[in-house]
């Protein structure tokens, strides 16, 4: 692939050497450094590239999106020269499930190259009863115990005011995203003729205390061809016990890179 000059929503420029890149959106009140150690342990032909929205992080300063439409509108012309250059893969993790899903679709749609594959973590099925929180639902310490509770946010920041002042809002404004998720134009999952022409595969944490894998399973109206894999851990099991997550994941990038599949490591002893 040839090297794209740099796109708001990306903290470097992707390189110029690799033979898919993996563009990775992360969980509601998160940021791009939820991936930040996933360049080492995928395969070295693929190039992670966490995508940053803006009101968080490096790009705290701007405004942030609360409509799912009008984020994934800006996300497709954003990323756009990126993903027309070469092939493509997405990650979404919980909220992030829903951006990515989001985005294939509306480049299928306007025509342009749609991702080689599609990776769901930790997001219940859009059509269900929404298993996040609204976002008005609760006052600001109700939240943050409630983030505490699912592994979103560490104990020791419940007596943190001024931490939380910053936090809270940019939480409420992605639960917003997530409850305007008739907004991102995503394939109606009553009609079969509408799914996604593309591998999705979705995971689900074993432990996870916030979306059942019943829930996760529902992707598969969705798309043709549907995988759910049960992972252990809970809703960050990315980070909680990566070695089965990137143990399937990179499987399956194995696959679309047209290379064996990675040799798992022995069993410890005992």
């Amino acid at each position: 692939m040839t090297t794209t000059a740099a796109v708001p929503c990306l903290n470097r420029t992707p390189r110029a050497d690799a033979r898919l890149r993996l563009f990775c959106f992360h969980h509601a009140g998160g940021g791009a450094s939820f991936f930040s150690s996933w360049a080492a342990r995928v395969p070295s032909g693929v190039d992670v590239l966490p995508v940053q929205l803006p009101g968080r992080e490096a790009r705290y300063r701007e405004p942030r999106f609360q409509d799912a439409g009008e984020l994934v509108e800006t996300l497709a012309r954003d990323l756009a020269p990126c993903l027309d250059e070469g092939p493509w893969a997405a990650y979404g993790h919980s909220m992030g499930a829903l951006v990515a899903a989001a985005l294939a679709t509306a480049r299928l749609r306007a025509g342009g190259r749609g991702p080689e594959a599609l990776f769901l973590g930790a997001y219940a099925a859009p059509h269900l009863t929404p298993t996040l929180p609204l976002p008005d639902r609760y006052e600001d310490r109700e939240l943050a115990r409630l983030l505490v509770d699912f592994g979103g946010m560490h104990p020791q920041f419940l007596d943190r005011e001024d931490w939380l002042r910053v936090l809270l809002p940019i939480v409420r404004d992605d639960l917003r995203v997530c409850a305007s998720h008739s907004r991102a134009g995503l394939p109606d999952p009553d009609d079969e003729q509408a799914r996604l022409p593309l591998a999705v595969e979705a995971f689900a944490g074993l432990d996870d205390p916030l979306v059942d894998p019943a829930r996760v399973r529902a992707w598969e109206r969705y798309a043709h061809d549907f995988r759910l894999t049960l992972v252990p851990g809970g809703h960050f099991f990315p980070r909680e016990e990566p070695g089965p997550f990137f143990g399937r994941l990179n499987r399956s990038l194995a696959r679309l890179l047209g290379e064996p599949p990675p040799v798992a490591p022995p069993a410890a002893p005992g």
